[in-house]
C-alpha cells in the first residue's frame, strides 16, 4: 500500500473486493483502521463496489454476494475457522436432551462434532444435516418439512412452523446470518426470519455460534434480541472490542479453541 491510500480508491476497492471473495463480509471501521483512512472513505469504496454489483451494503459494512449463495457453496468456505466453532459449541449439549439445529454451514460443523456416543433427540429443518446426524448412531433424528430453500438449505413456512408447535426444546442452535449488539439476531429473508423467531419461542436456551465477519452486522429481518441468546460461540480470535459489546446482554459467551 502507498503511504497515502487515500489518493488510491481504486487500490482500496480490489483489497476490499479480496477480503471480500474470502471472507463474506467485511466491516466498515474495520477497513478504516486498516487502510488508514476515514469510515466515510470505506462507506464510499463499499457504495461504488455495492453500485458495481459485487457487494451488498448492510449496517457498519458489505457482505459478498456470494456469501448470500447457496448452503452447498458456503461449507466450503472457511471449514476449519467453523469446525472449532462447532466443537466449542457441541460441547454445550447434554445426554438426554432435545436439540433443535438450524439449517446452516456453522451449524453443520457443530453436527459433525457431536460426541457419537451420546444419546439425543435432534429436530431440523436441514436436509443436509439430517443426513449428517444419521450417521450418529444414538441419536433419534427428525426432519421438519416443508418448502425448501435453496440459499439457507433447508425448509421453512407455514407448514415448518405448524410442525413446531409440537415441541419443546431444551437447546436449539439458531443460524444467524447477522449478530448486532444493539439489534440481536438477524436474517436476510423475511420468511426465514419468521421461521427463526417459532424457533426461540420453542426454546429453553438459545446458541448462536458466528465467524468473527458476522459479529457486528446487521440483516434486514428481526429475529430475537441479544437478551434471549443463552449462549454466544465465538473464534479464538474474536476482537475484544466487539465482544465487549455483548456482555452484560448475552448470558455467556464462549471462545472456541484456536484450530490446528
Amino acid at each position: 500500500m502507498s503511504a497515502n491510500p487515500e489518493a488510491f480508491p481504486g487500490e482500496r476497492q480490489r483489497l476490499i473486493t479480496e477480503r471480500l471473495a474470502v471472507h463474506g463480509r467485511v466491516i466498515a471501521a474495520d477497513l478504516a483502521a486498516e487502510f488508514n483512512v476515514s469510515e466515510h472513505s470505506i462507506r464510499r469504496d463499499l457504495g461504488a463496489l455495492a453500485a458495481a454489483g459485487l457487494c451488498k451494503r448492510v449496517y457498519g459494512g458489505a457482505i459478498s454476494l456470494a456469501s448470500d449463495g447457496p448452503l452447498t457453496a458456503r461449507i466450503e468456505q472457511e471449514p476449519n475457522r467453523k469446525g472449532t466453532l462447532g466443537v466449542a459449541a457441541a460441547g454445550l449439549i447434554s445426554a438426554g436432551q432435545h436439540v433443535f439445529i438450524d439449517g446452516g454451514s456453522t451449524n453443520l460443523a457443530i453436527v459433525r462434532a457431536i460426541d457419537p456416543q451420546m444419546a439425543l433427540t435432534v429436530t431440523t429443518n436441514s436436509p443436509v444435516l439430517a443426513v449428517e446426524l444419521m450417521k450418529l448412531p444414538l441419536v433419534e433424528v427428525i426432519l421438519l418439512g416443508g418448502r425448501l430453500s435453496p440459499i439457507a438449505g433447508s425448509t421453512y413456512g407455514f407448514t415448518t412452523i405448524q410442525q413446531l408447535t409440537h415441541f419443546n426444546f431444551d437447546l436449539c442452535f439458531l443460524g444467524a446470518c447477522a449478530l448486532d449488539a444493539v439489534k440481536g439476531v438477524t436474517a436476510f429473508d423475511m420468511d426465514v426470519a419468521e421461521f427463526k423467531r417459532a424457533v426461540v419461542a420453542r426454546s429453553g436456551q438459545v446458541v448462536v455460534a458466528v465467524i468473527n465477519e458476522k459479529l457486528s452486522s446487521i440483516a434486514h429481518y428481526q429475529v430475537a434480541p441479544c437478551e434471549e441468546v443463552g449462549a454466544l460461540v465465538v473464534e479464538h480470535d474474536a476482537p475484544v472490542d466487539r465482544l465487549e459489546l455483548f456482555r452484560g446482554k448475552v448470558a455467556q459467551i464462549v471462545r472456541a479453541q484456536p484450530g490446528p
